[in-house]
C-alpha cells in the first residue's frame, strides 16, 4: 500500500511543480480583480472512518502577515498537525489565527462527525477550512476510506486515479481552485467525456451533438466541474458538482455556463439573470431566459464596435460582479451614467430599458435625496414621482380611474390615457402625458412637474436644487 501511495505522490510532485508555477502567474496577477488579499495552494488529506471524517489540511505559500483561520462549523478536535516539521509554528493558542511569520507552509487537523455515516448519493458541505480574505489557486485532495466502501468520490476536481488495496480505498484528485463539497455514491458511473473543464458521467452513451457542445463550452477562467447524467436529480447542484436527469442539450449547456459564471464572478444563486448576461458576452451568443437575451440584445444594439470590445474586456478583468458593479462598468464604457442592471434585477418581471441618468445629486428644499435618479428618455427629463412628491407633502393613489395626487389644499386626478387632468374639481387640457411608467416605477416629466407643483429648479455642476415656489 505504501509503495502505491508513494508512487502516486511522486507523480503528483512532478506534475504539481509545473502546474503550480503556471497557476502562480495566473492567480497572482488577478488579486485585485478578485477582491482577494492573497492566494494560496492547499493539500487536503481525508481519512474516512465509520462515524467521522479526519482531515489534515496543509496551506502552502501563505503570506507572512497575520491570517484568520475559518474552521468548519461542525469540526471537532481542532489542532495543529505536528507530523511535519514546524508547520504549526504560526498557529495561535486559540487556534483561530496564523501569526505573522516567515514559515510559508502551515497545517491543521480536525474531525467532522458523521452521525449517520456516509450516505449514498448525498453531498457533504461545509467540511473544509479556509483562510479569510484568501483565495485558493490550487487544491490537491487525498481520500482514504478505511471501511472500503467502494463506489466513487467526487469533488469537482479532475480525478487523477483511484485504487483499492487490502486495507483501504484511495482516490487522488487535483486541479485549479477551491473545493467546498464532497459527494459519494455506491454505483460507479463511467466517464463519457472529459477535458480540462468537465468530467461527464453517464450510464448510457451520450449523443455526438452533446459531446460537441461540451467540447465547445470552454469559459475563460472556469474551474473543472463534475457533471452527472443521472436519475439522482433531487440533489441541489453546487458550483462544481452538477446533476441532470435527461439529455436536454440546451438545459445542460445553460446550466453549466451559468453555474461556472456564478462561481467565477462570486454571484449568488439568485443572480442568474446577471450570470446569463455575462455568459452571453463570454460566449458571444445569447444565453438564458428571454429577459437575459433581451438585455444582451439591447446593449449590443446600442454599443459601437469599440464600446463592445471595451465592455467585454471590463467583464473579463473583473472577477467580483453584482448589479451595481456592472452598472459602474457599463457607465464607464458608455461615458453615461446608467442603472440598467440594477433596475432589471430589482424588477424581475418588468423589462427596464437602457436609460441614462443625470449624475448630479438631487436636493429638495435643501435636503439631499440619495436614491433619487433623474432619467433621460426620448428627449424628456424624468423624475421618480412617488419619492419626489412624497417629500413635497403629496400622497399618491393609483386606481382604475387614474392617478390621484393630493395634499391638504390641492387635489389632482390624472385619468388613464386621457388628454386632460383635474385640479380641485376643475378640468384642464393636457397636450402630453405628465406621467410615464417605466417598469414598475412611475415618473413625472420635468416641465409638467414644475408647472403642476409650482417648483423652481436650479441646476449646478454637481447638484440639482428643487424648491417650492409657493406653498399650498
Amino acid at each position: 500500500m505504501k509503495i502505491v501511495v508513494s508512487f502516486l505522490s511522486m507523480i503528483l510532485i512532478v506534475v504539481n511543480s509545473v502546474l503550480l508555477l503556471f497557476q502562480y502567474h495566473v492567480y497572482s496577477s488577478s488579486l485585485e480583480e478578485e477582491g482577494k488579499s492573497f492566494f494560496y495552494e492547499q493539500d487536503i488529506e481525508v481519512k474516512l472512518k465509520k462515524d467521522r471524517m479526519i482531515v489534515k489540511q496543509h496551506f502552502k505559500n501563505i503570506p507572512n502577515e497575520e491570517l484568520n483561520v475559518s474552521w468548519p462549523i461542525s469540526s471537532e478536535n481542532r489542532s495543529c498537525n505536528l507530523s511535519q516539521g514546524d508547520t504549526c509554528s504560526r498557529l495561535s493558542e486559540d487556534l483561530n489565527t496564523f501569526k505573522e511569520g516567515d514559515a510559508s507552509n502551515q497545517s491543521i487537523s480536525y474531525e467532522i462527525p458523521l452521525l449517520e455515516g456516509i450516505q449514498d448519493g448525498k453531498i457533504l458541505s461545509g467540511i473544509f477550512a479556509n483562510l479569510e480574505k484568501g483565495g485558493v489557486s490550487y487544491t490537491t485532495l487525498h481520500i482514504t476510506d478505511e471501511l472500503k466502501r467502494g463506489g466513487m468520490w467526487v469533488s469537482g476536481l479532475p480525478i487523477i486515479g483511484n485504487t483499492s488495496l487490502d486495507l483501504i480505498d484511495y482516490t487522488l484528485a487535483y486541479g485549479p481552485g477551491n473545493i467546498t463539497e464532497l459527494y459519494w455514491q455506491k454505483e460507479v458511473i463511467p466517464v463519457m467525456y472529459e477535458d480540462d473543464y468537465f468530467t461527464f458521467y453517464s450510464k448510457k452513451e451520450v449523443s455526438k451533438e452533446l459531446l460537441s457542445k461540451l467540447n465547445q463550452l470552454h469559459l475563460p477562467n472556469s474551474e473543472h466541474v463534475a457533471v452527472f447524467l443521472s436519475e439522482n436529480n433531487h440533489i441541489t447542484n453546487t458550483s462544481r458538482i452538477v446533476f441532470f436527469n435527461d439529455e436536454n442539450i440546451a438545459a445542460i449547456q445553460r446550466e453549466l455556463i451559468v453555474n461556472n459564471v456564478q462561481s467565477t464572478y462570486g454571484l449568488d444563486s439568485n443572480e442568474s439573470l446577471l450570470a446569463e448576461v455575462i455568459s452571453s458576452y463570454l460566449l458571444n451568443q445569447p444565453i438564458g431566459s428571454e429577459k437575459a437575451i433581451w438585455m444582451y440584445e439591447t446593449l449590443n444594439n446600442y454599443f459601437t464596435s469599440k464600446q463592445l470590445e471595451e465592455w467585454k474586456t471590463a467583464i473579463t478583468k473583473n472577477k467580483q460582479l453584482n448589479a451595481e458593479k456592472m452598472d459602474e462598468l457599463l457607465s464607464k464604457t458608455l461615458d453615461l451614467k446608467t442603472s440598467f442592471f440594477t433596475f432589471n434585477v430589482q424588477s424581475k418581471e418588468d423589462y427596464f430599458p437602457l436609460l441614462f441618468e443625470d449624475p448630479r445629486t438631487v436636493y429638495i428644499n435643501e435636503l439631499q435625496q440619495e436614491d433619487m435618479k433623474i432619467l433621460f428618455k426620448d428627449g424628456k427629463i424624468l423624475y421618480p414621482a412617488e419619492p419626489l412628491l412624497s417629500v413635497l407633502g403629496y400622497s399618491l393613489n393609483e386606481t382604475n380611474k387614474g392617478l390621484y395626487v393630493q395634499n391638504a389644499t390641492r387635489a389632482f386626478r390624472f385619468p388613464i390615457q386621457e388628454p386632460f387632468y383635474v385640479l380641485n374639481e376643475k378640468r384642464y387640457d393636457a397636450m402630453s402625458e405628465p406621467f410615464e411608467k417605466i417598469g414598475s416605477v412611475r415618473y413625472i416629466e420635468e416641465a409638467w412637474m414644475i408647472r403642476l407643483f409650482l417648483l423652481d429648479i436650479e441646476k449646478q455642476d454637481k447638484r440639482v436644487n428643487i424648491t417650492q415656489s409657493a406653498l399650498f
